[in-house]
């Protein structure tokens, strides 16, 4: 649904592949280690699930030009993350990543189960970015925002020389 599932088993085939001793390790001291960006994504979601369940409960019915969350994974654009979803060191293994991104994706697929499209359509709230998005863009923005740290932590796993 919304390419989540296939954004997310190339993260965690990827993650898989990560040694647990550079999990944690920070290629230099501004940039986040592949357990701080796992973090990110965890308190992401975390976030964009809150949201939704607000517009979905006290949202007024809107619309939202599409936007082209697909140039998400654009890295030359930089976007700073917004303090609620910067990391805090909550993991400290890949498994806690891995279980913390479990959980957030179950809430997720949760929250969207049985609910008209066209609710999902007719909701909005904005993004730092694009601007306002309705849920259905929020939702499938979750696997692009994904890719996008995906190829961050490629770099990052370049980067480290243990």
């Amino acid at each position: 649904m919304y390419g989540l599932d296939e954004k997310r088993k190339e993260l965690l085939d990827f993650v898989d592949q990560v040694p647990e001793q550079q999990a944690s390790v920070k290629p230099e001291e501004d940039r986040w280690s592949i357990l701080e960006v796992l973090e990110h994504l965890y308190l992401m979601e975390q976030l964009i699930v809150y949201q939704i369940n607000q517009a979905l409960k006290q949202g007024d019915t809107q619309q939202a030009t599409e936007k082209p969350i697909h140039k998400t994974t654009n890295r030359d654009y930089k976007v700073e993350a917004p303090e609620a979803v910067r990391p805090k060191g909550e993991f400290t293994t890949l498994d806690q990543a891995k279980e913390g991104l479990k959980k957030t994706r179950e809430a997720t697929l949760f929250l969207i189960h049985n609910k008209e499209q066209e609710t999902l359509q007719n909701r909005v709230f904005p993004h730092p970015a694009f601007g306002d998005m309705n849920l259905e863009q929020w939702v499938e923005f979750i696997g692009w925002h994904e890719l996008r740290h995906l190829d961050q932590m490629k770099e990052v796993k370049a980067h480290i020389h243990t």
